[in-house]
């Protein structure tokens, strides 16, 4: 949030003044804009002496002229009423998998300016890790060690028109450029305008360097920015407020990332405006590691009530009235109770503010091979305390979808200002405040691996510091904390995790500390089983494997069955089951062991009938067909004949016979079921013979409807009766019943009999339909 420093409130808190909801969308823009200043900064190494830090003693003696007030009004006060919602995605216990010790854990940046609250935010490069808090910032390197600083990052803009540093600052590593982009808030005469956004982006890899820097004149108040890092833009989300500290809505903004990694003088901004809608924030999504292809949209996203809304933004710096921002996609989650206040500490009555009414930053968002990915969190009410609401949404060609969600809340302490980050192996990192109390507000994180059963964090909670006493400052109805923490990853090795936030190592008003530490979960044994083909055919071999990453190595593996009966030793054994099978892997990697498993399904072979072979009078055209078959993606008939078929690709249907079938040869009709791919096709033949049928009286079915084929016939006889016949009855000549067939579905209107026991003659055939009876006639030779 935007500080302002010896006035009676802070800028920072208008984010916080909350309008009554508006319904429906009010989008405007673009607003194109140029920076009103640009220049080129001496190398930010020779500031280290211009602004030595503050000293402790110092600090105390100018307490009392330097206590900053925060001015804001809150939403609905829910304190911890005990409200409670079902919560389906409730995790209310700790991971049980042991982490790695941490790898770094320094002091960050301490509250050089006596500023509340911190606006804790890093970013880590390949050999260096950017600090900045409000109002100072450090560059150490990746062993903790001070480059430079603290140094009043006000300095940072020694020089602009305006260069009033008002807070909020922001830091970014640029992994696909090897730059870095550094924000803050300018209002000079607040709260008149004019109201500045300073941008700078170092002009090589060394953040002590010199530095590209740019100043964006904006008509509103542009606080709570949040950046992201893109292919097509540096991406900003702002909370707008008049001169008057009114909420005018979001602000949605768009920096040509090109023209600014060139030092072009005058990169331009898009601007879009969300009026005052039900939406009080809004992130930009932030990407580590290689970007989506070329053309994908910047994305926004917000948390409503019941769901996660993401907005898509397409700028044109070719022509920026042609930029877009829109398309909202809604996504359902799991309900939650926000807004609530009050974070209890340990030894004090003053509680802490958790922020609970917007997405904490931040965003971000990791390309996969085969899929993308985007982590956020926000604070909830889980009961009388406040726990971690986490996402995954994942998007592989369509629009994005919520892959797993969870709340993290293990015990009665209260858990808030929360980052979230996913490394290059897609494990999650959770870094978050927890306070009770019983509990100083403490550092800690937890982190699940990437083949763990999704909406859980599997790694035991760890901490980074525990904190030695509480926040006492008054400010306000609760005392602000964090605003927000940040959760990066090492471009270097992306996967080590780096986490930054504020705690008190004693109790004190304004004497907050920062911490920033450095883990991995790389250690850890992580597996996933996997078959080369999930679905086989009967008899068809296949080859189980297992993907292996952490460990102490010296891996072993034993994979059964379930049906029981097989077992290897082996890392990728072949297998060949009959029927379906699940075939679990236990890997023990030193001390280390995890199961999982993998299922086989055998697909049915198809089962294909085509007929009886059987003989039919020339006259009958076309000869009815009858096929079944099972297990089976299509089907199709084919002849060696010279006919044709009036749907060659359906069971039920009719052969015309050609010239050269009805010269009396035997005719081979073929019925082929085609199988899932790689399985073999089955198939089933059928043999006609068209007889002439001379000297046998030939009976007209289209007078009964009632048709036999072959008529005359040996003794195999197929009978088709009339669609609606209930059943059928068979007599001889002598008006004996030969039998009673009950007649359901379509194909039940051919029915098989065979008489070649019986003796010549004319018999007669009786069916009974729902309203009336027909008969017909066959003969049999």
């Amino acid at each position: 949030m935007g500080y302002f420093k010896n006035r009676p409130f802070l800028l920072t808190v208008i984010g916080f003044i909350l309008m009554s909801a508006v319904h429906g969308q009010k989008i405007s823009g673009p607003y194109v804009v140029k920076p009103i200043y640009f220049d080129v900064s001496p190398p930010l190494r020779l500031l280290t002496n211009s602004a030595p830090p503050v000293t402790k003693e110092t600090r105390k003696a100018e307490k009392a002229e330097k206590e900053i007030w925060n001015y804001f009004q809150k939403s609905p006060d829910h304190k911890f009423s005990g409200k409670q919602i079902n919560d389906p995605g409730l995790q209310d216990f700790f991971g049980k998998i042991r982490s790695d010790s941490t790898l770094e854990n320094f002091e960050g940046t301490p509250n050089v300016n006596t500023a509340i609250p911190p606006d804790t935010y890093g970013d880590v490069g390949p050999g260096y890790y950017v600090h900045m808090v409000n109002l100072s910032f450090t560059v150490f390197n990746k062993s903790g060690n001070i480059l430079m600083g603290p140094v009043y990052s006000g300095n940072i803009w020694s020089g602009l028109p305006y260069s009033q540093n008002n807070g909020d600052g922001i830091v970014l590593y640029d992994d696909q450029a090897d730059r870095w982009l550094i924000s803050a808030l300018c209002m000079p005469n607040f709260p008149a305008p004019p109201y500045m956004e300073m941008i700078a982006v170092s002009q090589t890899g060394d953040p002590t360097g010199s530095w590209y820097r740019w100043e964006y004149p904006f008509d509103e108040i542009p606080d709570y920015p949040k950046f992201g890092i893109w292919r097509d833009a540096y991406y900003m989300s702002c909370n707008r407020f008049t001169t008057q500290l009114n909420f005018a809505g979001i602000g949605a903004i768009a920096f040509d990332r090109t023209a600014m990694l060139n030092g072009d003088s005058s990169p331009l901004m898009e601007l879009f405006k969300l009026g005052q809608t039900n939406i009080y924030y809004i992130l930009p999504a932030d990407c580590d590691g290689p970007f989506p292809p070329a053309g994908t949209p910047g994305y926004f996203m917000h948390a409503g009530m019941g769901f996660l809304g993401i907005y898509e933004f397409r700028p044109d710096w070719v022509n920026p009235a042609g930029a877009t921002f829109g398309n909202l996609n809604k996504i359902n989650i799991n309900p939650y109770v926000g807004g609530i206040q009050g974070i209890p500490q340990k030894g004090t009555s003053v509680r802490l503010d958790p922020i609970s009414d917007r997405l904490m930053c931040r965003l971000q968002l990791r390309k996969f091979t085969d899929h993308q990915s985007m982590v956020v969190n926000h604070t909830i009410m889980v009961d009388n305390h406040a726990g971690i609401r986490w996402y995954e949404l994942r998007r592989t060609t369509g629009n994005w979808s919520l892959y797993q969600q969870s709340t993290y809340s293990p015990d009665t302490n209260s858990r808030w200002m929360g980052s979230i980050a996913m490394d290059s192996a897609g494990n999650i990192a959770l870094g978050y405040s927890v306070s009770g109390s019983d509990l100083y507000p403490s550092i800690r994180y937890t982190g699940r691996m990437r083949n763990d059963l999704p909406g859980m964090m599997t790694i035991a909670e760890r901490s980074m510091i525990e904190g030695g006493g509480a926040q006492t400052h008054p400010a306000g109805n609760y005392s602000r904390w964090g605003d927000y923490s940040s959760m990066s990853v090492d471009p270097q090795d992306p996967t080590i995790f780096w986490y930054t936030q504020q705690y008190y190592p004693v109790t004190a008003d304004l004497d907050w500390h920062t911490r920033v530490g450095s883990f991995s979960f790389r250690n850890i044994l992580d597996i996933h089983a996997f078959a080369a083909h999930p679905e086989v055919c009967p008899g068809q071999p296949d080859q189980l494997d297992v993907d292996v990453s952490g460990g102490s190595g010296g891996d072993s593996f034993l994979w059964t069955s379930v049906p029981q009966g097989f077992t290897s030793t082996f890392k990728n054994p072949v297998v060949e089951p009959a029927i379906t099978t699940r075939y679990f892997v236990t890997v023990t990697s030193g001390s280390q062991s995890k199961t999982d498993s993998t299922e086989i399904t055998v697909i049915p072979s198809p089962e294909v009938f085509a007929g009886n072979d059987t003989v039919y009078c020339r006259y009958l055209n076309p000869i009815p067909l009858c096929g079944t078959a099972t297990n089976f993606v299509s089907v199709k008939w084919i002849t060696n004949g010279d006919g044709t078929f009036a749907d060659p690709n359906s069971l039920l249907t009719g052969y015309f016979p050609g010239s050269h079938d009805r010269s009396g040869t035997d005719v081979d009709l073929e019925l082929v079921a085609y199988p899932l791919p790689t399985c073999p096709v089955v198939s089933d033949h059928l043999v006609i013979r068209i007889d002439s049928c001379e000297g046998i009286p030939r009976i007209n079915p289209l007078e009964t409807g009632i048709r036999v084929f072959p008529d005359p016939s040996y003794g195999k006889v197929t009978i088709v009766v009339p669609a609606g016949t209930i059943s059928m009855e068979l007599f001889d000549g002598s008006g004996r019943s030969l039998g009673l067939w009950d007649i359901s579905g379509d194909c039940a209107l051919l029915v098989s009999v065979d008489i070649s026991d019986k003796p010549s003659g004319i018999y007669t055939i009786r069916a009974i339909l729902r309203n009336s009876v027909v008969c017909g006639k066959m003969i049999k030779w």
